[in-house]
Formats: C-alpha cells, sequence, structure tokens
C-alpha cells in the first residue's frame, strides 16, 4: 500500500469512528467517503469540470467505487460485474471553497449509446444532503403531497443525458436547479461513440439543497435551503450505472446500485452514507502543468490487468 493511500486511509478510519453516521441508509459492508477537492490550494492543480479527469488521477482507491462495488437489481442477465462488458471507477468529491458536490466517472462500455435518443447508458445520481428526504421523493402524489411543492424537494435525482442540449436533467425539482451554474455535465470521450466500445471521461457537479420546491424560480427563492457542506458530515448518496447494449429500443441490459435497493431512484432510504472527507493535499496532482503521476495501484493499471 503507497504511502498516501496508508494516510489516506487513515484519515477515512478516524472520521467513520468519530462521527455518529445515520442508519437509515444501505451497505454498511464498506466505507463509502467524499474526498475534498483542492480549489486554490497553492502547488496544487484545481479539480475544474471540463471532462479531464487527470486531477484525480492520484486519488488512492480506497475511495473508488468501480464495477466490482456495484450490485445489479432489475434484469439478472450480467451476472458478476464483466470489466470486457463495462467497467467503472467513480469518485465523489467535495469543496468547502465552492459548497459544490463533485462527481467523476471513468467508464469503459463495449457498446456505448450516450449520444442516440432513447438510450438508457447513463448514471443516475440521487442525493440527500441533510437525511430530510421521506422514503418517497419522487411522485409524492402517492403519499398525498402536492408534487407542485414536494416533487424532489428534499432529495434530488441527477443524471447526465448526453443526447439532449443540456447533458444534465434533473428529475422533479426546480428547472433552473438542473442547469449551470447550479449543476451541470462536462465530458469526453474515446472510442466509437455511437453504439461501439469506448471509454468516457464523466464530469458532474452539485449544488447542496435542503429543501428545492418544484415551485421556485430561482436560488434566491425564500422557500430554497441551501446546505452548507462540512467537514465530517455524513450525507446521503446513490446511484445506479445504467447499461445499454440495445441502442435506442428505450431499455437497459443492466442497473448497476450502489445501495443494492432498486428504488434508490425515489426512496432517500435507499441511499448509502457518505462521510465528507478533511483536505488531504497528498492524493492530488502537483503543480499547473505536471504530467498525470500514476501510482501502482491506478485505475489505468488495473484496467490493463483485465487483459491478463
Amino acid at each position: 500500500m503507497s504511502r498516501a493511500t496508508s494516510c489516506s486511509f487513515l484519515a477515512l478510519s478516524f472520521v467513520l469512528f468519530t462521527v455518529v453516521a445515520s442508519s437509515a441508509h444501505l451497505r454498511t459492508d464498506r466505507n463509502w467517503a467524499a474526498v475534498q477537492v483542492p480549489i486554490g490550494v497553492d502547488g496544487i492543480r484545481d479539480v475544474q469540470m471540463d471532462g479531464d479527469i487527470s486531477e484525480w488521477d492520484n486519488v488512492p482507491s480506497v475511495f473508488w467505487v468501480t464495477h466490482e462495488d456495484l450490485i445489479e437489481t432489475v434484469t439478472g442477465t450480467q451476472g458478476d460485474p464483466d470489466p470486457s462488458n463495462l467497467a467503472e471507477r467513480i469518485i465523489f468529491g467535495w469543496s468547502p471553497v465552492t459548497n459544490i458536490l463533485y462527481f467523476m466517472e471513468e467508464r469503459f462500455d463495449d457498446f456505448f449509446y450516450g449520444t442516440i435518443e432513447n438510450n438508457f447508458d447513463t448514471v443516475e445520481v440521487t442525493l440527500d444532503f441533510d437525511h430530510s428526504g421521506d422514503a418517497i421523493f419522487q411522485n409524492v402524489q402517492s403519499a398525498d403531497l402536492d408534487p407542485e411543492r414536494w416533487e424532489g424537494a428534499l432529495s434530488q435525482n441527477y443524471r447526465y443525458t448526453l443526447h439532449q442540449e443540456n447533458h444534465m436533467w434533473l428529475w422533479g425539482g426546480a428547472p433552473w436547479a438542473g442547469v449551470e451554474p447550479y449543476s451541470g455535465a462536462k465530458w469526453s470521450f474515446e472510442g466509437d461513440i455511437n453504439g461501439g466500445a469506448g471509454t468516457l471521461f464523466m464530469e458532474m457537479w452539485f449544488t447542496p439543497f435542503d429543501d428545492l420546491p418544484t415551485s421556485s424560480t430561482g436560488i434566491d427563492d425564500e422557500d430554497v435551503i441551501v446546505h452548507t457542506m462540512q467537514a465530517g458530515e455524513i450525507m446521503g448518496i446513490g446511484f445506479a450505472v445504467q447499461d445499454d447494449d440495445n441502442g435506442a429500443e428505450g431499455s437497459y441490459n443492466g442497473y448497476w446500485t450502489n445501495s443494492g435497493d432498486t428504488e434508490i431512484y425515489f426512496k432517500a432510504t435507499a441511499m448509502v452514507d457518505y462521510v465528507l472527507l478533511p483536505f488531504d493535499e497528498s492524493i492530488w496532482v502537483a503543480g499547473e502543468d505536471v504530467g498525470t503521476a500514476v501510482e501502482s495501484d491506478s485505475w489505468g493499471d488495473i484496467k490493463a490487468s483485465f487483459s491478463r
């Protein structure tokens, strides 16, 4: 284990030991953590949302979520994770400087249809920053709640939609919060993006809301409550990696969740608990123009081992 990985693991263990965790969320079989990203730190490259994920290269694997950590809950057709079919590296980050939650994904897919209409190649991310979300935070009329007020208000559901003009989509909630500067998606792709094999490099960002009334019209709305993130906090994060091997047929072949609960898309109780970690400059890329430094446990090395 590298020194950076060891120090980071100890920091993670300390935070998890000293913070009282929520008992509402799933997958206590492993630790989940969002690393604090560098913004304005001398000698360290800022994390920037531009589809270039090289700033994340030195983040140790203890903070990754890969295909090995995910549970397929719908189709039952893809069995155990097969990196020749779908290979994932996902990291969450946050910053007290920007008060933004960040998401990074590197995805190898043997059939990727991200720019074709009616496809399901995406990652759906659900967020509950203060654990205020009820079991139902979408389709709230089924719980006799007014959707004009409560649909996506206490927890939010986002995904990237590369075939649409706005590459970020917010389900429910106020439409203004699903566009820049409050949220967004920037990406790049290597390979055949229209149905072939390739690798997606995705970065997304999210404004933390404790209350986002559906009918609100802007950040200054009197009922909108923005959450202020702090190191040591525990928040709810759920996500589903959707794998579509059939293109524009409007279906998916794999629905891989981090919590093991299919209903993650509308239930706050189906998320997992993420700790917001303090800053550790040893896990970030130094300098302004320094080339990527790849550790022995890096994603690049692990991907290379798939073919060995």
